[in-house]
């Protein structure tokens, strides 16, 4: 069973070529005053974004990224992001996926159970807080003027003592287990969201710009999220 994933909704999607070369028409209107941010800055508001769907985070990305799009658009669909309707069907989905290798367990039974402690890992991957420390820039060799920017970050994560699926294990393989071991182990495992510590881990993230100058903007930011989920469990040993 794989750390839950919930990435954040990017539209349209970006492309670093794209954002390298700003259209002549956007170029023709008539520009907002130019907002500026360090790569620092920038990087933790797709860390914000990425992690907990974060509105305002992702309405000053789209003011300061303007410069990259033509015909007005944005860098995220803010309803998209506000959805939760779609993020509790993806949890379900993650729980029918796990489920699917339990023929034995009473799906209707466990299955609140397992959707809830799903959601819980989520929300304290969610709570995770990424700062800027540092960036290295340098040109891009790939596209002309345009400029990288590597960040370091630190994240300030939860901490947790075991993984669910190691919880689990130790309650029988997934096509012998039974809904009352699989329930068992599901209080257990929430025992140990409760004791959550925390505890602060390295983050990359890599910005690009059309030139020197000019907004930074990243197509990769969701990544951030598969750090701060390994991250929870940095210091978990496999049995």
């Amino acid at each position: 069973m794989a750390a839950l994933l919930i990435p954040a909704v990017l539209a349209p999607a970006f492309d670093p070529a794209f954002a390298a070369k700003p259209s002549k028409a956007a170029k023709a209107k008539t520009r907002a005053p130019k907002i500026t941010m360090k790569p620092e800055q920038v990087a933790e508001l797709y860390a914000r974004v990425a992690l907990r769907q974060d509105l305002e985070a992702a309405k000053q990305l789209n003011a300061y990224s303007k410069p990259l799009y033509a015909n007005n658009e944005n860098a995220f669909d803010l309803e998209d992001l506000a959805d939760t309707v779609g993020l509790e069907q993806q949890y379900e989905g993650f729980a029918d996926g796990i489920l699917a290798d339990m023929p034995k367990v009473d799906k209707a039974k466990a299955k609140p159970a397992l959707v809830a402690a799903i959601k819980r890992v989520n929300q304290l991957a969610a709570d995770a807080q990424c700062r800027g420390l540092s960036n290295t820039e340098q040109a891009n060799e790939y596209v002309k003027n345009g400029r990288i920017s590597e960040v370091e970050l630190e994240c300030t994560v939860p901490a947790l003592s075991a993984r669910m699926q190691d919880v689990l294990a130790k309650k029988g393989k997934p096509a012998k287990l039974k809904t009352k071991k699989l329930l068992e182990g599901l209080a257990e495992f929430d025992r140990v969201l409760d004791q959550a510590g925390s505890r602060v881990i390295p983050a990359t993230m890599t910005l690009y710009a059309p030139g020197k100058g000019q907004p930074w903007s990243t197509g990769s930011y969701n990544d951030i999220i598969e750090t701060v989920h390994n991250g929870m469990y940095a210091e978990v040993t496999a049995d």
